[in-house]
């Protein structure tokens, strides 16, 4: 969720990101959860970012997804309300209490489930296979994530990864080790004979890959 320090302003056209949310309903929940992350300086998926997210669980049929990378459940928020039922891993534990009151008396928060501790742990102490997982943890570990995570995605399961555009740094092609793991890993996905993959220019860049049945 993080972002580099040089973030360009945004992806989309500011004037875009404002005419995108005036067609967006109204939902109080999800601007109790922007407002917390205001206060907190917590980086967001995005209202865009989530509502593909929520879209392709309703296309997909998604029903069981996991996430490298929860924070206080935002991006969970949109996974249940496409009808999945989310695991997601933490590592910090006052994220699981913000998750815990912001969430509390919410219908959806019976479809998540945040675990404390390291993304990989959680997943490999975490039995069965999943329809979609959601790649949100340190830029570095995105390789490996994958690595363990494509054999318990089923035939036509999704791998989404967030932040792949990194605030316009893997166009420029910068040399710190965050920025060259995204440069290695959107190039992967384009090249894995397992997977079709785009990325889509929305929030930070968001690269949805499909594993072919």
């Amino acid at each position: 969720m993080s972002l580099p320090a040089d973030k360009l302003s945004s992806i989309v056209d500011p004037e875009i990101l404002a005419y995108l949310g005036v067609l967006e309903a109204e939902d109080p929940f999800l601007d109790t959860l922007e407002a917390h992350a205001a206060a907190h300086h917590f980086p967001l998926i995005g209202r865009q970012s989530g509502r593909l997210i929520e879209l392709l669980c309703r296309i997909g049929g998604i029903r069981r997804a996991f996430e490298f990378g929860a924070g206080w459940g935002y991006s969970a928020f949109f996974f249940a309300r496409g009808g999945a039922q989310v695991i997601g891993a933490e590592r910090d534990p006052w994220e699981l209490e913000h998750h815990a009151r912001l969430f509390a008396g919410h219908p959806l928060k019976a479809s998540i489930h945040i675990l404390q501790g390291s993304a990989l742990d959680v997943f490999e102490k975490t039995s069965g296979d999943f329809d979609a997982v959601l790649l949100d943890l340190h830029k570095e570990d995105y390789a490996m994530a994958l690595d363990v995570a494509l054999p318990r995605l089923r035939p036509g399961g999704l791998i989404v990864a967030d932040n792949v555009l990194w605030g316009g740094r893997t166009a420029r092609g910068s040399g710190d080790p965050s920025t060259q793991a995204l440069i290695a890993y959107n190039q992967r996905i384009f090249r894995d004979p397992r997977l079709s993959s785009v990325i889509v220019p929305v929030g930070d860049g968001l690269a949805i890959s499909r594993k072919h049945g």
